[in-house]
């Protein structure tokens, strides 16, 4: 047997005297069975009083028996996923560089010069995280440089045996190596790392002098050079695909010879060799991707 629950009752014919007037349609008997289906969307028809005016019928919603609160359950906090160095990148740097070399002709006369200047090129590489903090990659890059130094120097005439002052002047506008590097990150984000491998760069070489007739001639002749190079550094990811180094590089381009040439004069001086060695400080970014 459902026991029925009396939710609502109102009639018209109920109401004060003083709102017996008011004649607008009102709900007969609203009934809720408490042992009806759970599902909200159950609906019992409900007709008006046969000793009352007719009026519309209304229905109720029964809900759920058992209206207890369901418990709260926090979700998980959500875990950032570890950074890793292992991936490509390609970027870009600037930077200072100082040259070292000495200048000797084939009569033992040796000449020391050194220079400054800019650096400023591109880098590509790949790195792979192989071990909790461990990171080993390679790397090649190229840049533009202005090196150039210039020194009093000395020519001899072969045949008269007559030495005669002269300028030597060496340009370096290029400078490029392929390097394997091997680094720690000892702080999220941040690798610091070694490198070496081989290096190369463009020279042009002239000495300048006048002859004993007082012609000016300048031989000269343009060379690439290849060396090794080994440095230091720090990378550090700054942003999401992004990371800034700060670099030390040394290069040690060996020694060089050649012959220079004035064409047009016919001059030439030869048993000339030179040896150079470059420091780099660089800062970069690159783009990982």
């Amino acid at each position: 047997m459902k026991r029925i629950a009396i939710i609502a009752i109102a009639t018209a014919g109920f109401a004060a005297p003083a709102l017996a007037s008011d004649r607008s349609p009102r709900p007969s008997l609203v009934l809720a069975p408490d042992d009806g289906p759970a599902d909200p969307s159950y609906v019992v028809p409900v007709l008006a009083s046969a000793d009352r005016p007719a009026g519309p019928s209304y229905v109720a919603s029964v809900l759920p028996s058992d209206p207890s609160p369901r418990p709260f359950i926090k979700p998980p906090p959500v875990v950032a996923a570890a950074f890793s160095w292992t991936g490509c990148y390609i970027g870009s740097h600037v930077g200072g560089v100082v040259s070292e070399g000495n200048r000797t002709s084939s009569f033992g006369r040796s000449i020391s010069y050194s220079s400054a200047g800019f650096v400023g090129g591109g880098e590509i590489g790949c790195d792979y995280q192989f071990a909790p903090g461990w990171v080993a990659g390679v790397e090649g890059r190229a840049a533009g440089a202005s090196l150039k130094s210039s020194r009093a120097a000395t020519v001899t005439n072969l045949v008269t045996g007559i030495t005669i002052p002269s300028q030597f002047t060496l340009n370096n506008d290029f400078l490029a190596s392929a390097t394997a590097r091997l680094g720690y990150s000892f702080a999220d984000r941040c690798l610091v790392y070694v490198r070496g491998g081989g290096a190369w760069t463009h020279e042009k070489a002239d000495d300048a002098f006048t002859t004993v007739r007082g012609v000016a001639v300048d031989p000269s002749a343009t060379l690439s050079r290849a060396g090794w190079t080994v440095g230091t550094g720090v990378d550090w990811a700054f942003a999401p695909n992004w990371s800034a180094t700060l670099e030390y590089n040394y290069y040690d381009l060996g020694s060089a010879g050649a012959r220079l040439v004035d064409t047009p004069n016919n001059v030439f001086v030869s048993g000339l060799t030179w040896k150079e060695t470059i420091h780099a400080v660089t800062t970069g970014v690159n783009y990982h991707f």
